[in-house]
């Protein structure tokens, strides 16, 4: 039925509403579904249109099925059995993603409506039913994908519904279908306008003639789609998700340190498009308002700061973006004398990359894609009668686009790399956006890494939030301030906030830490976190990491938020690594979906290398068995200087003073900090372990343990008669009260855990550490008769911040070698 739209509703929609396309590699699976349910619903708005390919390889699919029958066709025995086993596995695939991604009635709904197609296709494929149209077959992956997503966002709870594209893109039958626009654009936004607040999924590559019969709109259709869908509703914004963040200033699968653009003007990227960009088609560029429309192209694997704007930057300043090449380019050389012939090349819709006369020679010359070699064959097999044109091969491409290219210093370094290889031909591009050379050689990596080495010097950036300005995060930046050379060699690292429970000192140029604590306590401003975290991805640089240096469960809550807006962690705090096992769980898939580095080495023992060295036995092919000892370097201190003469009371007052316990030592006297580390540890080898699954014995009496931390403070002196009997109990036997923790793996699989006093011989290594001396006992498959020990200084501000910084140096070696 037919509803008018008013032109207020037109006009809402062009103001309001967003194309998103995805593409098969994006919809390859069910896990990558959920992904892009989560990105339409976090990123797309409530109207928004998404534009979806057909799943993973769901296209060449069926186009394997449809030559398949007609090779059985032809054949004279008529054996459809390959088509029969293709089309078993697709509706096998298909049928597959629907029960792994719904349930319930979304679920029996879909599989109904499959069943149905998929009677569809095995009536056509015993003959039962004549589809002679090919479109018609292959339109089935986009209208299963639409279907599916919308579905599976109805059931997560939002307002969603599919659309097939053929419903309204009406188009006349041709080899590049045409579109008619006005027919088109009635139809879309007589579809869409009356439902505000509908997340409609549109089927890209199709649209039908007048008559309703399907077409495709060929390879890279679906990119031309969402610009066209765009187009039909005067939309601001068209965001092609891919696998990759935006466009690089090279192919990052060869060349190493990319750059990635955040924009580029029209002509910079149709021109990239045309010199043969994997991530760009030329057609997509067709049907855009270049006035008013903007193309970003985002990566649905990494949804963070990372994108390319595409639109109308005429004003940027001249610039060299982007090297590309192509291993392998034809040259048509052509006798000059044939006006003829020259005149169809000249009038050719199929532009060649470059083109150059020799005049002394005769000879002209046009160089193109491989991949339009074929097309050029059958062409020239039909205007070159009197064969004046020949083909020559063996040739490669180089070019550097951007803006005014001839002004820049990198049009100089291009022209003096290529002029040192075997170079058949150097030309500006007409517009001046591009110089490319031919090049009569193979290319090679190493060739293309060193000549966007000598185009681009650039150094990644890093940009660093500390989270929390106490005793760890004082350390620390004074620890930065002294390191700041040695930490800029391998990236510039600035730090561009620092962050209390409260208040928050912000500048993404970077701060100056010069008397920062007074500066903070004068541009600081109070803040929400939960209202910042979004915003961070805005920071220029190309990456954000957090230094976690409270002890607030509220930060790490935020674990997951922070993964998924782009930033990396490093934490001191033990709260999210010691979380319950659902939300532990809930922080590492998002950190590995959104492929965030997360470290944590100072949440057990400050700066020793705890962490890195169980790594590094378990990825050598060792296995942990057991791990005890003294975990807490404050319970160190507190047992090693604890005797007959001294008060345990005052001990704890001195820890705090010191900075050498928690900001509340309950935490360390319950022994609530040492099972943290406990959990952390085994999670650490890969062990299923949760605090209910822990025998715990703690030294708070529970009187103590909920009154305001002042008043527990001055009632300290309650714990000393119960810690002087024990320790006289200990000496009855020539032994010594210590706090230890320990966890081991039982051959049934079970893990045995435990923290609470033992009583140790005074000779032991575990009765005789320095005060503050954390002390781990590791026993292995490899380290089973003696076991492997790691000990030192276990607490304290300064090895704790030292252990931070170590940290940071490893995030800095993995980042600065990341493509």
């Amino acid at each position: 039925m037919k509803v008018e739209v008013s032109e207020a509703q037109i006009q809402t929609v062009a103001d309001q509403v967003q194309v998103h396309k995805f593409g098969g590699s994006s919809l390859a699976d069910a896990y990558c579904y959920r992904r892009v349910a989560r990105i339409v619903t976090e990123y797309a708005g409530a109207s928004d249109l998404v534009v979806v390919s057909a799943a993973g390889d769901t296209t060449n699919r069926i186009l394997a099925i449809i030559d398949a029958k007609h090779e059985a066709d032809a054949d004279a025995d008529g054996d459809y059995g390959m088509a029969e086993v293709l089309l078993k596995q697709l509706e096998k695939y298909q049928q597959g993603l629907i029960t792994e991604l719904l349930s319930g009635e979304h679920q029996q709904r879909l599989l109904r409506a499959s069943e149905i197609d998929f009677a569809r296709w095995w009536d056509w494929l015993s003959g039962a039913e004549i589809i002679e149209n090919r479109p018609e077959l292959l339109s089935y992956g986009e209208l299963w994908s639409a279907r599916l997503l919308s579905t599976l966002l109805q059931q997560q709870g939002t307002q969603a519904d599919h659309i097939d594209a053929r419903s309204f893109l009406v188009a006349d039958d041709a080899p590049e279908p045409l579109i008619r626009v006005d027919v088109s654009r009635a139809g879309l936004l007589n579809r869409i306008a009356p439902y505000a607040g509908t997340r409609f999924i549109v089927t890209g590559f199709i649209c039908a003639d007048p008559e309703g019969r399907s077409l495709i709109l060929g390879r890279n259709g679906s990119d031309y789609s969402a610009t066209l869908v765009g187009s039909l509703i005067d939309s601001k914004q068209v965001t092609i998700w891919k696998d990759v963040a935006g466009v690089y200033s090279a192919d990052p699968r060869k060349v190493e340190r990319v750059v990635s653009l955040p924009i580029l003007d029209w002509r910079e990227a149709e021109e990239l498009a045309r010199l043969g960009s994997p991530v760009l088609h030329p057609r997509t560029f067709q049907p855009v308002n270049r006035e008013r429309m903007v193309i970003a192209v985002r990566s649905s694997l990494k949804v963070e700061n990372q994108q390319t704007r595409i639109g109308l930057y005429e004003d940027a300043e001249a610039s060299g973006k982007v090297l590309t090449a192509l291993s392998e380019v034809v040259l048509f050389r052509v006798d000059l004398r044939d006006a003829k012939l020259i005149e169809a090349f000249e009038e050719l819709e199929l532009t060649p990359l470059i083109s150059w006369n020799e005049v002394a020679q005769h000879q002209a010359y046009y160089a193109y894609h491989q991949n339009h070699l074929d097309y050029m064959e059958q062409w020239l097999a039909e205007i070159d009668t009197k064969h004046n044109a020949s083909k020559l091969t063996g040739y490669a491409m180089l070019a550097l686009v951007g803006n005014r290219i001839q002004e820049t210093e990198q049009y100089s370094v291009f022209k003096q790399e290529t002029s040192e290889q075997a170079l058949r031909r150097l030309a500006l591009t007409p517009d001046n956006n591009a110089v490319v050379a031919i090049l009569e050689q193979k290319l090679d990596n190493r060739l293309l890494n060193r000549i966007h080495s000598q185009l681009f010097n650039h150094r990644r950036s890093l940009g660093v939030l500390v989270v929390g300005r106490g005793n760890i995060g004082s350390a620390w930046l004074s620890l930065y301030r002294r390191l700041r050379e040695r930490i800029n060699e391998q990236m510039d690292v600035r730090i561009i906030g620092v962050l209390n429970s409260t208040r928050m000192w912000l500048d993404y140029n970077g701060l100056d830490l010069t008397d920062w604590q007074d500066n903070f306590e004068r541009l600081a401003r109070p803040y929400e976190m939960s209202q910042l975290i979004p915003e961070l991805p805005n920071a220029p640089y190309d990456e954000l990491v957090m230094l976690d240096l409270t002890d607030a469960t509220a930060v790490a809550q935020l674990y997951p938020s922070f993964f998924a807006n782009g930033l990396h962690i490093i934490s001191a705090n033990k709260r999210a690594g010691a979380s319950t096992e659902s939300q532990y769980s809930e922080i590492r898939t998002i950190q590995q979906e959104y492929q965030r580095e997360w470290y944590y080495n100072t949440t057990v023992g400050a700066g020793l290398p705890l962490n890195y060295a169980l790594n590094d036995l378990r990825n050598s092919g060792d296995s942990i068995q057991s791990i005890s000892g003294i975990f807490s370097g404050t319970m160190s201190w507190l047992f090693e200087n604890f005797n007959a003469d001294v008060k345990f009371s005052d001990l704890v007052r001195e820890a705090k003073e010191r900075g050498l316990s928690e900001p509340d030592p309950r935490e360390d006297l319950s022994c609530q900090d040492i099972i943290r580390k406990l959990l952390i540890l085994a999670r650490e080898i890969g062990l299923r372990l949760d605090w209910k699954d822990i025998d715990v014995d703690s030294l708070l009496p529970e009187h103590l343990a909920d009154i305001p931390l002042d008043e527990f403070m001055q009632r300290l002196p309650e714990l000393d008669d119960g810690m002087q009997d024990l320790y006289q109990d200990a000496q009855q036997t020539g032994k010594v009260p210590r706090l230890l923790a320990s966890f081991a793996v039982r051959d049934d699989d079970r893990v045995i855990a435990r923290v609470g006093i033992e009583y140790i011989p005074e000779g032991d290594m575990l009765a005789n550490l320095i005060p503050g001396e954390n002390i781990f006992v590791i026993y292995t498959d490899w380290y089973h008769e003696m076991p492997l020990v790691i000990s030192g200084p276990g607490a304290g501000k300064e090895v704790t911040a030292g252990g931070v910084q170590s940290d940071l140096n490893q995030l800095l070696s993995r980042l600065s070698k990341k493509v």
